[in-house]
């Protein structure tokens, strides 16, 4: 048998070899440490918040109350990034999008999030598949209303009356906005028709409602409240279960004869699907947390809002509950809507 040998090394080689191995031991040592370290503790550094409407908005408002209110619960700025156009689909597209590691966020509404995507099948995100819920934040209710003059129906009774005789159009914010779908879903309720006036936003809409050019509109209370209160629009009744604080005199819609007509438009902060878990929790405290504050709920009442403080999980069976109803109703109507 054989043996192989090799010289000893030298001097020189041994300072080599010993300076090899201890490098290779300090690089060792700064991967064990890397790898023991603690994760960076969430948040380390500013969240963006996704509005996909422009600033001045309602939706817009809203965001900044909230993200105010939570930054100093977090330890860090919300910074709102707002991405308008195509009706909320641009932003919340880009949302979807996002890194999910919770430093981005987005608004999301019953528009945006539960009824645009099946108004158009082009809107590439969808609501369960590509978020996870963060938490609830608010909502309000929708008021149908009239022109307050001698000459209009001045109850639920008589509007379907003059339906019925007559006909008769209304206005929305644009076709597949939540304005139209509330209108279209009390027809359905009342068993009437009308024509459909599509409007570049509330405000153009509700002032032709008022002039007397449409028959009726059904908005959210926040953008028709001051034509009722400057007693230009007479307010029929609205969706909510119990009568508004804002309109003590006004009916609900069960209590005009539609029981089933119990509808409101919400907003809620969604993150990207494969958040982790535990970042969501921290985001929704946060949130849940500020909307507790006396003066969130007092800014939140000058909206006309109510809050919807909905944890993550909450949040999330209210989207599972309601995404059905809208993709049925909107199937059977067969509204469809460009974005």
């Amino acid at each position: 048998m054989s043996h192989l040998s090799f010289p000893a090394p030298d001097g020189a080689q041994r300072r080599r070899l010993l300076g090899t191995a201890l490098a290779a031991a300090v690089a060792a040592g700064w991967r064990t440490a890397a790898i023991a370290q603690p994760a960076e503790p969430f948040p380390a550094r500013p969240v963006k918040l996704i509005v996909a409407f422009a600033p001045g908005t309602g939706s817009d408002a809203l965001a900044r109350i909230v993200a105010a209110a939570m930054a100093p619960l977090l330890g860090q700025p919300l910074v709102i990034d707002n991405r308008s156009g195509a009706g909320g689909v641009t932003g919340t597209e880009q949302g979807a999008r996002a890194p999910a590691d919770g430093y981005t966020l987005t608004l999301a509404t019953t528009s945006t999030l539960l009824t645009n995507p099946v108004l158009n099948p082009k809107v590439r995100y969808r609501a369960e598949r590509d978020f996870v819920p963060v938490a609830g934040l608010a909502r309000t209710a929708f008021v149908l209303v009239v022109a307050d003059t001698p000459e209009a129906p001045r109850s639920v009774a008589e509007l379907n009356q003059r339906l019925a005789e007559q006909g008769g159009s209304f206005g929305s914010p644009g076709v597949g906005t939540i304005g139209h779908l509330a209108a279209e879903y009390f027809l359905s309720q009342a068993g009437r028709k009308a024509v459909h006036v599509p409007y570049r936003g509330s405000s153009a809409a509700l002032t032709d409602v008022a002039g007397g050019q449409l028959l009726f509109g059904c908005d959210t209370l926040v953008a028709a409240l001051p034509l009722i209160r400057g007693g230009r629009l007479r307010a029929l009744f609205v969706t909510a279960a119990q009568r508004l604080p804002a309109l003590p005199e006004v009916p609900t819609a069960a209590e005009a004869g539609l029981p089933q007509l119990k509808l409101s438009a919400w907003w809620g902060l969604v993150a990207p699907a494969a958040t982790p878990a535990a970042t969501v929790a921290t985001l929704s405290e946060a949130a849940t947390k500020a909307l507790a504050l006396p003066e969130v709920k007092a800014q939140l009442a000058s909206q006309q809002l109510d809050p919807m403080a909905l944890p993550s999980t909450a949040f999330g069976t209210l989207i599972h509950a309601e995404l059905p109803f809208w993709s049925d109703f909107v199937r059977q109507t067969g509204i469809r809507a460009e974005f």
